[in-house]
């Protein structure tokens, strides 16, 4: 890889199952995953894609958010981990999650 510093953005990545069958395979590879590390276990270490979280439930589809030089590095860490076999993806660059800090304020006080 590059020696120079890669440029990360956060993006949002939808994943789609390839089948029925596919979501079962998936499913059952992934059922004993328990904590966050665990998720994340089969996704190869990168410098330039790195998956942040994951949100899945029982829909056909899921998301996760990563820290990516673009989209390709992202389909790339994935093929590279067999994802292919069970899904397709496409990742959007988003802009920095921001936290509204007045509010979070106001939502503290109320379970103070």
């Amino acid at each position: 890889m590059n020696t120079a510093k890669i440029k990360l953005k956060h993006f949002i990545a939808t994943h789609t199952f390839n089948s029925d069958k596919a979501k079962k395979e998936y499913m059952k590879f992934v059922k004993h995953r328990k904590r966050n590390v665990e998720w994340f276990e089969n996704v190869p270490k990168r410098d330039d894609a790195k998956l942040y979280q994951l949100f899945i439930g029982k829909a056909d589809f899921f998301f996760c958010h990563w820290f990516a030089e673009s989209e390709n590095a992202i389909i790339e860490t994935l093929s590279q981990a067999g994802a292919d076999d069970f899904m397709i993806t496409m990742a959007i660059e988003i802009s920095t999650p921001k936290m509204d800090l007045e509010k979070m304020k106001s939502l503290i006080e109320t379970i103070k």
